[in-house]
């Protein structure tokens, strides 16, 4: 992997890690979400970065006629700096995306959206299996922390907002 994939890795490592130690001065009940986002998410961007680390040390040891082709190699042609470039923008712009949208609007607007998004414009999911596992992700978490654990998730700025401006009549 290209050092600028690293380099995103460490940069999302870096605000798990902060998210974690931030929340561990918060009582036991406001910790439990960013603890159970931040640590597995702590241990994938480890696990990235060794997986990276692996995979840079195989291809400068490993001489190209010597290297078996891989599936990947096969099918796609390797991208160029600006494609590679363009990428990594497109999933920083998701990614504060999913931020914004969380804090403007909230969690259970935001997450549907998002999902339904990103399945059809990234995965390329028909917009029909998009929006249905969109709408089975959101009874899914809605039934585990609404339902099972009891959490209030963040409602959104904007959200709120507007609900204190309907419900005031004015």
């Amino acid at each position: 992997m290209k050092a600028g994939g690293s380099a995103m890795t460490v940069v999302m490592l870096a605000i798990f890690v902060a998210m974690v130690i931030v929340a561990n001065g918060y009582p036991a009940g406001a910790r439990f979400m960013p603890f159970v986002v931040g640590i597995p998410a702590i241990g994938l961007c480890v696990l990235e970065l060794v997986l990276d680390v692996r995979r840079r040390r195989e291809s400068a040891t490993a001489l190209p006629a010597a290297a078996p082709p891989t599936a990947v190699e096969d099918h796609e042609a390797p991208l160029s700096p600006q494609q590679t470039l363009r990428r990594e923008l497109v999933l920083w712009a998701y990614f504060l995306s999913l931020i914004g949208g969380i804090l403007l609007f909230g969690f259970w607007l935001t997450i549907p959206v998002f999902l339904a998004a990103f399945l059809r414009f990234q995965a390329g999911a028909s917009w029909t299996r998009a929006l249905l596992m969109s709408a089975v992700t959101l009874a899914l978490l809605f039934a585990v922390f609404e339902q099972a654990f009891r959490i209030e998730l963040h409602p959104g700025f904007v959200t709120e907002y507007l609900q204190d401006r309907l419900g005031d009549g004015s």
